[in-house]
């Protein structure tokens, strides 16, 4: 399909829950849902994690493979995934599980979701 003939739909993300958690560097795990033109995808079991640097990461899913690797249980484009992790993480700063962090210029957050 050329760009030319390329069609463009809406999507939106919503915060389904967040649990929090202690389970090491893991501090929460939460569930979305994603809307593509009416397609509705729920995804569950993101999980936040602290980091060294004392920031937040947001990971997708994970399963381990036949030979014991970690692997995505998701794969998702760039322009979905990283608005799931914004949407996950100002949920996290509004309950006062976690803190906005930046890098640099008040415009970037120290915050990454995994794909």
């Amino acid at each position: 399909m050329s760009d030319d003939n390329a069609e463009t739909g809406s999507v939106s993300i919503t915060v389904l829950s967040v649990m929090p958690i202690r389970a090491g560097r893991l501090f929460a795990l939460a569930s979305v849902e994603i809307n593509v033109d009416g397609v509705v995808i729920e995804i569950h079991g993101i999980r936040e994690m602290r980091v060294a640097t004392g920031a937040t990461r947001v990971e997708l899913p994970t399963f381990r493979d036949t030979t014991g690797q970690s692997r995505a249980a998701i794969v998702l484009p760039e322009e979905i995934y990283r608005p799931i992790g914004d949407a996950v993480l100002d949920v996290l700063i509004e309950r006062g599980i976690a803190k906005r962090r930046f890098a640099g210029s008040p415009h970037e957050p120290i915050s990454a979701l995994s794909n």
